[in-house]
């Protein structure tokens, strides 16, 4: 594993990873008691939020993974159908890197929940930046104070460690990302604010 700081202004006219975006929506959402992921936060579904930032760092296709297609219509991206619902991120993001890989089009895709209310393009620009060059890691992994496994660029290769490590029953992100050649990359934690309640829509810092 290796560690790159936050990048203060990146050089955005670098060839970049052929990177997609993936948006997880297949959660149960208890907690908030209904679908995160179409909940208006500033006149839009929070998911769009979410998709809007993997837009401004060039992530092409954007897709949603999970949740109820009817129900999810109205977002910004189209919906591919978890392979294992109800299994946790870990299915979510192998079903990802599946649809993803059959397309031949992209190296990585970068892969983040739908709760993220300020994450921006400049949250994410550090994770791409880190990727280019790098062929040695797997994934590329946000940092904060501790490691933050949702917001991940993955590369298409790991899905052969991946889809091992989920039939033997593994289910934790982070114990997957230890398992394979990784870097870490420090974000602003400001952009990877995360909602689970209704009253975590309260304050005054949402989008």
């Amino acid at each position: 594993m290796r560690s790159v700081p936050v990048a203060t202004r990146p050089d955005r006219t670098r060839q970049l990873v052929k990177i997609a975006g993936v948006v997880l929506t297949g959660g149960a959402s208890r907690r908030m008691g209904r679908t995160k992921a179409t909940i208006d936060v500033d006149g839009r579904p929070m998911a769009d939020h979410v998709l809007d930032a993997l837009r401004g760092v060039g992530a092409e296709p954007l897709i949603l993974v999970g949740g109820d297609a009817s129900e999810l219509a109205d977002l910004s991206a189209p919906v591919v159908d978890d392979q294992s619902p109800g299994a946790g991120p870990v299915g979510g993001v192998l079903s990802a890197l599946d649809h993803l890989a059959k397309l031949d089009t992209v190296d990585a895709a970068l892969i983040l929940p739908c709760d993220l209310v300020s994450v921006t393009s400049d949250t994410l620009w550090p994770i791409v930046e880190a990727a280019v060059g790098d062929g040695m890691s797997l994934a590329w992994v946000a940092a904060t104070e501790r490691l933050e496994p949702m917001c991940t660029l993955w590369s298409l290769n790991a899905r052969g460690v991946i889809r091992e490590r989920f039939v033997a029953g593994e289910r934790a992100l982070h114990r997957v990302i230890a398992e394979i050649p990784h870097t870490t990359v420090t974000v602003d934690p400001a952009g990877l604010r995360n909602v689970n309640r209704p009253e975590d829509l309260g304050g005054d810092d949402l989008p």
